[in-house]
């Protein structure tokens, strides 16, 4: 019957294992008891990698997180608060413009200057008014509502016809302007008088 003999460790198994007692002193040779040597109450601690341990929390990028949106949602122009990640959109939300009111002089240019357009293309062509330039003034009234009445119209030259022709206008063609108002800010009404000219060539 055959005993397999149990293998010693050599010296240099035990010198790379790190085994070798801390008081062993002097020369250590292979025919040495290496077996009193060994240091049989310390463990060699191994440390475990976790592998799959989750990589460290990254904030994403402000930017990046606020152009991924998600599929079927609506895009809104906004402002990104870093501090929530939301978009508010009350930053940038568009401010309606409100056209300045036209002043009465704008409104009466305006008007006059539709009135010589109107006359230039039907009255100024009758046999009854010469080749010339006329000067027309016309008297009105303001109302408290801004209403506006033509109380009288005269041209110079003298002319009845084209006086006539721009009162039958005038009657037919609505006017509105700003109302003029007094030191309590209350409607007021008022007379003006505005002129315009027109020429036959």
């Amino acid at each position: 019957m055959v005993h397999a003999q149990e293998k010693k460790p050599s010296l240099k198994d035990l010198l790379f294992s790190g085994k070798l007692k801390k008081d062993s002193t002097g020369v250590i040779r292979n025919t040495d008891d290496l077996s009193q040597k060994i240091d049989t109450s310390t463990k060699k601690e191994t440390q475990s990698v976790n592998s799959t341990a989750s990589p460290t929390n990254v904030q994403p990028d402000n930017a990046a997180a606020a152009s991924k949106v998600a599929a079927g949602t609506t895009v809104v122009a906004g402002v990104l608060d870093t501090t929530t990640n939301k978009v508010d959109t009350a930053a940038t939300a568009p401010v309606a413009a409100t056209a300045p009111a036209k002043s009465n002089t704008k409104l009466l240019r305006e008007f006059t200057d539709s009135l010589v357009k109107v006359l230039q293309e039907g009255p100024l062509k009758a046999k009854q008014i010469k080749k010339d330039t006329y000067y027309v003034m016309l008297d009105y009234e303001i109302d408290t509502d801004g209403k506006v009445t033509f109380t009288n119209v005269t041209s110079t030259p003298e002319n009845s016809f084209l006086q006539a022709q721009v009162t039958q206008i005038l009657d037919s063609t609505p006017l509105h302007l700003n109302p003029v108002t007094d030191s309590n800010n209350q409607g007021k009404k008022v007379k003006r008088k505005q002129q315009f000219s027109v020429t036959k060539e």
